[in-house]
């Protein structure tokens, strides 16, 4: 039988006889946009984040655009991101009139480059920095690249989509962020039923901005503080994100299971590296990340597939390749060899909620026998 990329409907089953009644209750209160569920999802999410403040919104690109607007980003400014990430990152920057500035990323755990970050700066001194925990781990080094920001006065908005359930020496990665977006899209390791975000802060005030830019920037029911968004989240989706957080440590139990056990089953396989975690980060099995020494990713994806293997490439081109890119005067800084490898090389092989061992080993085989 063919092995899946993803499979939504281990979770679903699991829990859609509790969702359906709640669904059902939405629609008689006519919980569409707002209510008390979401007001007990973001409660929910702060707990489980160790956040002090939550934010709901429509999508995750509504939040990074919001997190940098709450960051006082604006037309003018520059804002440097990794060359290796999903484009919303990217977009949300030129959206709101700034230039990105594109930056290598680390060769060892895949997340933005500290060394590149400081030589970038003192190359085109930007005024934000878009920090991406990328592929369900973090940076050895997010410490540094915080304390490297706080001492330049420089803005740090914190890209979790990939990072729920992350922890860093035993602590959620964003309990500590000034700001920080997450991302419900329902592939991710917390997915909803249709497109969502949420956003972490550390202070009350910033809270406040950011309710009111997620609704029309008001101040009142017809007054305007601010230029804003109309990004709000609904009952239905909140009450299916509610069942998920249940599920949450089953969630990462299989999640991280599975990447461990990809790790181990490839690390001595020759021919190809497989990434994960540095020491201290606990992952929370978003993605099996593997990298071929001299075989182009898409070739081995194609035999993959051809095996029955659901076989992705998480990504196939970086920042700078994007036509968009150009149009949007993005700054590339230095030569970003090594996110044009990874993107070039990189392979992920199934991993998901209830993933089997038969499915994994399958996988694992037919990887080993797509590059010999």
């Amino acid at each position: 039988m063919p092995v899946p990329f993803i499979d939504l409907t281990r979770l679903v089953s699991r829990i859609r006889e509790d969702v359906l009644p709640a669904w059902a209750e939405c629609l008689d209160r006519c919980e569409f946009v707002g209510g008390p569920r979401v007001t007990a999802v973001e409660k929910k999410l702060g707990a489980v984040l160790g956040a002090p403040h939550v934010v709901s919104c429509a999508n995750g690109t509504d939040a990074l655009l919001v997190a940098l607007q709450a960051m006082g980003v604006r037309r003018g400014m520059k804002v440097a991101l990794p060359n290796l990430t999903f484009w919303a990152t990217f977009e949300a920057v030129a959206q709101l009139g700034a230039t990105p500035v594109l930056v290598d990323v680390d060769p060892d755990d895949l997340q933005l480059s500290l060394p590149e970050l400081r030589s970038a700066h003192d190359a085109h001194r930007f005024d934000a920095v878009m920090l991406v925990h990328l592929y369900g781990w973090t940076s050895a080094r997010l410490a540094e690249i915080r304390a490297f920001c706080k001492e330049r006065n420089i803005a740090l908005v914190e890209d979790g989509a990939q990072c729920f359930g992350v922890e860093v020496n035993g602590k959620p990665v964003l309990a500590e962020a000034d700001i920080a977006t997450l991302s419900f899209y329902p592939a991710k390791v917390v997915g909803g039923a249709m497109d969502g975000g949420a956003l972490t802060m550390q202070s009350k005030e910033r809270e406040a901005f950011v309710r009111s830019i997620c609704n029309h920037g008001r101040s009142d029911h017809y007054s305007y503080a601010h230029v804003g968004w109309n990004s709000r989240m609904g009952g239905i989706q909140a009450a299916f994100l509610l069942r998920v957080l249940d599920e949450l440590p089953a969630i990462l139990e299989s999640r991280r299971a599975a990447a461990s056990w990809y790790r181990e089953r490839l690390s001595g396989e020759k021919g190809l590296r497989v990434y994960g975690p540095p020491t201290g980060v606990t992952e929370n099995g978003y993605l099996n990340v593997v990298t071929l020494d001299s075989k182009r990713g898409q070739e081995v994806v194609d035999a993959l597939k051809a095996a029955g293997i659901g076989a992705a490439r998480t990504y196939p081109e970086p920042m700078d390749a994007q036509p968009p890119a150009r149009e949007a005067g993005a700054i590339v800084h230095g030569d970003l060899a090594v996110s044009r490898r990874i993107c070039e090389r990189v392979v992920n092989l199934p991993l998901f909620y209830g993933i089997r061992d038969d499915e994994r080993e399958a996988a694992a085989n037919a990887l080993v026998q797509a590059i010999r």
